[in-house]
């Protein structure tokens, strides 16, 4: 399965593209929701944004639970977290995220 992360509302990331730059340091974007398809029980995400000094940094993790691989999800609601750009840190093997774009 490839990347999909040119359309402007919804993105599909898979473990080929940890440590993609997504959106490069300056170039804000908003994140309403993440949700992770797990392979298998412990599996995990981590999404990091530029800090002001142009280091990247975790601003969002995710992790499947321990017992199970159901999907798991965080929502940030309608105004969403601004990031300043977007870093595909380290997605599980045989993963999926779903990241839901929201209006800058």
């Amino acid at each position: 399965m490839a990347d999909d992360y040119a359309g402007e509302r919804y993105w599909t990331l898979v473990p080929a593209d940890a440590t993609d730059v997504i959106r490069a340091v300056g170039i804000p974007v908003v994140i309403r929701k993440i949700v992770l398809y797990p392979n298998a029980a412990n599996d995990a995400a981590v999404i990091q944004e530029y800090g002001p000094g142009g280091s990247l940094r975790t601003a969002m993790r995710i992790k499947a639970g321990t017992a199970n691989a159901d999907l798991v999800s965080l929502d940030w609601g309608q105004k969403g977290r601004r990031l300043n750009g977007c870093v595909l840190a380290s997605l599980s093997t045989d993963a999926v995220l779903d990241v839901y774009i929201g209006e800058d």
